[in-house]
């Protein structure tokens, strides 16, 4: 790997970071579900929907970087915010009124939010560690 690839790395990282681990606590309630697979905490929910969107929007802004593997990882950073956001949505909705419509979409979000998680946890873990270099991160 290239100096240069290191350091847009580390620099990425260093912005992404803190984002991610805010939105890591925020959304932990989502991977909390009951037996028909929809978020048990409701009270969290409006939080979920009101913490996640002011990240999402910086997310959004954040310039893409040059290394395909950071496109790539904050596109599924985006994608999971997206999914929780949708998850908190749809589950807020089911509880106003039920339909098998808006049951079968809120059970969808809820297990691509879990997926995407899961999935870009492990993936900033090995990066964050493979880059943390004296406790910058």
């Amino acid at each position: 790997m290239k100096d240069k690839e290191k350091e847009e790395i580390l620099n990425w990282l260093c912005d992404v970071v803190p984002l991610y681990r805010q939105a890591e606590e925020i959304t932990h309630p989502i991977a909390q579900v009951d037996a028909d697979g929809l978020p048990v905490d409701l009270e969290s929910l409006p939080y979920i929907v009101n913490s996640l969107s002011p990240i999402l929007s910086k997310v959004k802004k954040m310039p893409k970087p040059e290394y395909a593997k950071l496109r790539q990882m904050q596109k599924d950073f985006r994608l999971t915010l997206e999914a929780c956001i949708n998850s908190a949505k749809y589950r807020m909705k089911l509880e106003k009124k039920w339909s098998r419509l808006t049951f079968s979409t809120a059970v969808f979000w809820t297990n691509l939010a879990i997926s995407f998680k899961k999935s870009l946890s492990l993936k900033m873990k090995k990066m964050i560690r493979d880059f943390d270099k004296g406790g910058l991160l």
